[in-house]
């Protein structure tokens, strides 16, 4: 198309303004690098046009080049941003405004095209978004708001700190279907920004006989493994970098002399934070080696533990089949508490030397780690669950506030106090709370750092207390605090009565730590300790008799 220099008089040669955004729009699918010279003509060509604002009213939209630009080279972006830049200035006054739009688009554009440049860059497909979001619904429930908040509070913006140590013990490796919900499990962490690090091998047993043929047979195995995740992992659209047997990440020392077997001396972390910076997932298989280059077998848990002290990662989980640490009934232990509940479990039948071992090893790497990281051990098919939801699907290990107890509201911050019960319920206390139970408390609850309370209450008509409140924030309830909470006054009272809200959600916990409840559809009435029948009607008389403590 010759360039035109008409002028706008009365829209008489607008037609030709339209043919050349005509030719402009046809032109923004750019694919190659000649079609990019027949848009940047057809953009010259409106240069010459002395548009008036009508005209720049109508063809501005057609420009809009951040929503239909479909650009396939990733220099040619870059290219259109001084076009628009001299579009703007060549405008007059009258019709600027509405070529900035232009501008900013393809500023905006420009941008998306840098992230596209950087390595390890993946175009997530709707296809693949989908699927990845249909499977996380249907592993960790339908609650958005509860999944916006562990995405929003794990997404980590450091590009050299992993989100999570992940040990994949090799029991996983013998079931096809487990291993291609792991990778879809990692791909999903990884393109939502939370970079996990994958340490694979075998349980190596130092005090048992190896021969070096049976090392290497070993060895094969991880290094078939390794190839088996990667493969699956970059099906899944995750870029991985695996590092085989000799690539000097985990440095050890030999156990005794002839010996294959090895111990943990450091670890080179500069290719892996290398790894994370790219955008790429590493796989690290569990062997070491000595400075003179010979390899070793490697304990798998001390490989994850020296990873993760280097690394500093938010979790640190364990993947196997059956899940956390069972109890003597086979159930799933959910939380420990570390150090307030080791009195308690070395009392249970389950705590055998083994368990005791593996407790203190990973009460040891926890102390070593930031004070909000967590270890986890689940299976495959509940990973999800485990890291994005509240109630947790596996043995979760971390490091607890203490729970402190008071007797009279002058030793606590009231204020913080108060700040905990508005963000837990969601409503205001009325005017004058505190002065209200003050004569009336027994016992209040505080964990140090004020994210757990509860209020227990002396009550005129019963000799049993009533728990008034019980509010542990949301960042608390995914670390098994209010689970300590509950311990501590189920320790402290032998009988205690409660009342909820009949839509309230934490309902189905309080079924699930009651011995008996009664409703009216307004209001649930909980209790434990409670034997007699007219005792528990005289406390559902007396729960519901009392005023709201809340500003209407």
């Amino acid at each position: 198309m010759q360039a035109v220099v008409p002028k706008c008089n009365g829209h008489t040669v607008f037609t030709q303004c339209v043919r050349c955004a005509h030719t402009l729009t046809k032109n923004v699918q750019v694919v190659s690098s000649k079609e990019l010279q027949q848009l940047m003509q057809a953009v010259q060509n409106l240069y010459s046009h002395n548009y008036c604002t009508s005209c720049c009213k109508m063809l501005s939209p057609k420009l809009n080049l951040h929503r239909n630009t479909r650009l396939s080279e990733s220099h040619q972006l870059p290219l259109l941003l001084p076009i628009a830049n001299f579009f703007n200035f060549r405008c007059s006054s009258t019709t600027k405004p509405y070529w900035k739009d232009v501008v900013r688009s393809v500023q905006a554009a420009t941008v998306k095209m840098k992230k596209m440049q950087e390595p390890g860059y993946y175009p997530v497909t709707n296809r693949e978004m989908n699927t990845d979001l249909r499977r996380f619904l249907s592993e960790v429930g339908t609650d958005p708001k509860e999944a916006r908040y562990w995405l929003k509070q794990f997404v980590i913006g450091e590009s050299i700190r992993p989100f999570a140590v992940v040990q994949v013990d090799p029991e996983v490796f013998c079931e096809k279907a487990q291993l291609e919900a792991f990778a879809s499990c990692i791909s999903f962490l990884h393109r939502n920004s939370m970079r996990p690090v994958v340490i694979l091998g075998t349980d190596f047993n130092e005090n048992e006989t190896m021969k070096t043929e049976d090392f290497k047979i070993s060895r094969a195995k991880m290094l078939g493994d390794c190839i088996i995740l990667t493969s699956m992992l970059e099906l899944f659209g995750t870029n991985t970098r695996p590092f085989f047997s000799g690539s000097n990440i985990v440095e050890a020392v030999q156990s005794s002399s002839n010996s294959v077997f090895g111990k943990v001396s450091a670890i080179n972390s500069d290719p892996i934070k290398w790894c994370l910076h790219s955008k790429h997932v590493p796989i690290i298989p569990a062997v070491g080696e000595t400075p003179s280059g010979q390899i070793l077998a490697v304990d798998l848990w001390n490989v994850t533990e020296e990873i993760s002290k280097a690394l500093q990662p938010l979790k640190v989980m364990k993947i196997n089949l059956k899940g956390g640490f069972l109890d003597e009934e086979g159930h799933v232990i959910p939380n420990i508490n570390l150090p307030v509940d080791l009195e308690t479990v070395a009392e249970k039948p389950w705590y055998t030397p083994e368990i005791k071992s593996r407790i203190s090893r990973i009460s040891d790497l926890l102390y070593q780690l930031p004070s909000h990281s967590s270890v986890v051990i689940t299976s495959v098919d509940k990973m999800l669950q485990e890291l994005f939801t509240h109630r947790g699907s596996g043995t979760f290990f971390k490091i607890t506030e203490p729970i402190h107890r008071y007797h009279h509201l002058e030793q606590v911050d009231q204020a913080r106090l108060h700040n905990l019960l508005l963000k837990a319920f969601g409503r205001n206390l009325k005017d004058g709370y505190f002065e209200m139970i003050q004569n009336q408390l027994h016992t209040l609850y505080l964990s140090e750092d004020y994210s757990a309370a509860a209020i227990i209450l002396h009550e005129n008509s019963t000799d049993v207390p009533y728990l008034d409140k019980f509010a542990v924030s949301q960042k608390a309830q995914g670390e098994g605090t209010g689970e300590m909470l509950w311990a501590c006054v189920r320790q402290d009272f032998k009988q205690v009565f409660w009342r909820s809200r009949g839509d309230n959600p934490i309902n189905p916990w309080y079924f699930k730590k009651s011995e008996g409840s009664w409703s009216n559809g307004k209001w649930t009435v909980f209790w434990y300790g409670i034997q007699y029948h007219n005792t528990s009607s005289l406390l559902i008389d007396v729960a519901l008799e009392k005023e709201s403590s809340f500003a209407s």
